[in-house]
């Protein structure tokens, strides 16, 4: 088992990692989900080896058992504050459910999709915006650090834990929003979990544990604990934030609501140019019609007279000249000789 936990320091102190791939050892897997395909462990938490309590402070501790963070492998551990806790006298059912989360950058969200600028972690979380940037602080400002913090600087000394360190993070927590803003990024993975929790050790088994164990009855029901976390199913939820409007979402409603309430589309609007044409092409006819009429009616009211007639009629040299009788034209009595001028 020793080769499958590795040991991480954290503000409780030294703490210990399961399935963590590091150290170059792959990540294991389980085939199939439900209970008794995860993780299963039985711990004796030793509570007559828990120091005594002589004062309150920030940092005391009046509960007995264990806490347990569920997190990913690229993510580092925030027990003090995420992790959840384990009750020596039962045994804690943890069954899981991943979910991966997806927000939207800037100017439809807030997440950060950039890399991560720090010396410690090469992948964004918040958990490590949070552990920089506490780092960072007690570094420059204590020229210590904390023993679960990263980095190379020395150890704070119990005197400046007390006189600097131990203050300079209660500010921290005060000003959070000030000097560590730790945005949410825009991939995240997560674990959701049911807990359920049963007795132990029952009547029937209490005096063999006590034997196997070499304890007593008492002694098993306030140390022994046993913790059993798997996954609900192999899949996961996916939760993802979309923008309230695209561009194509938004013509497309556009046109919907001008197609319900005014019948508009593309074909109404073709139809529309169409008519436009067929008006404009109408007036325009019309309009040269009329000049063209106009033209004509000034040629035929011209008068010409009768030498302009002769002048232009070819064929007036060609006939001989006629007589007519005098009662040829009625009421006109008979006077000369009528010619001829049309051809």
């Amino acid at each position: 088992m020793d080769e499958l936990l590795h040991a991480i320091f954290t503000r409780y102190g030294k703490c210990y990692m399961f399935n963590s791939g590091q150290d170059g050892k792959p990540p294991l897997v389980t085939l199939k989900g439900g209970m008794g395909n995860g993780l299963e462990l039985m711990l004796d938490i030793q509570q007559d080896e828990y120091l005594p309590v002589w004062g309150e402070t920030d940092e005391t501790s009046f509960e007995a058992g264990i806490k347990v963070q569920i997190h990913t492998q690229d993510e580092p551990p925030f027990i003090d504050q995420l992790g959840f806790g384990v009750a020596p006298g039962f045994q804690t059912f943890v069954s899981c459910q991943e979910q991966r989360l997806t927000y939207l950058p800037p100017p439809w969200g807030d997440c950060k999709s950039s890399a991560m600028d720090s010396d410690f972690f090469s992948t964004y979380s918040i958990t490590a915006c949070r552990i920089d940037c506490e780092t960072r602080y007690l570094v420059e400002n204590c020229n210590c650090r904390m023993v679960h913090m990263p980095g190379d600087a020395p150890y704070c000394t119990p005197e400046q834990y007390k006189e600097c360190a131990d203050p300079a993070l209660d500010f921290l927590v005060e000003r959070d929003n000030d000097y560590c803003v730790c945005e949410t990024p825009c991939n995240l993975t997560r674990y959701g979990k049911e807990m359920s929790f049963v007795k132990i050790p029952s009547k029937a088994s209490a005096k063999y544990l006590a034997k196997k164990f070499n304890k007593t009855e008492q002694y098993i029901s306030e140390n022994l604990l046993v913790l059993d976390i798997f996954f609900e199913a192999l899949n996961y939820e996916t939760i993802e934030q979309k923008k309230a409007y695209e561009l194509a979402g938004l013509l497309g409603d556009i046109g919907g609501q001008m197609g319900l309430f005014i019948g508009a589309s593309i074909l109404t609007i073709l139809e529309l140019f169409d008519y436009l044409y067929e008006v404009i092409k109408y007036k325009l006819c019309r309009c040269m019609k009329k000049k063209h009429k106009s033209r004509n009616s000034n040629d035929r009211g011209a008068v010409l007279s009768l030498d302009d007639v002769k002048r232009h009629a070819p064929c007036e040299n060609m006939r001989p000249p006629s007589s007519y009788a005098g009662n040829m034209l009625p009421h006109h009595p008979a006077q000369a000789n009528f010619e001829d001028f049309t051809c």
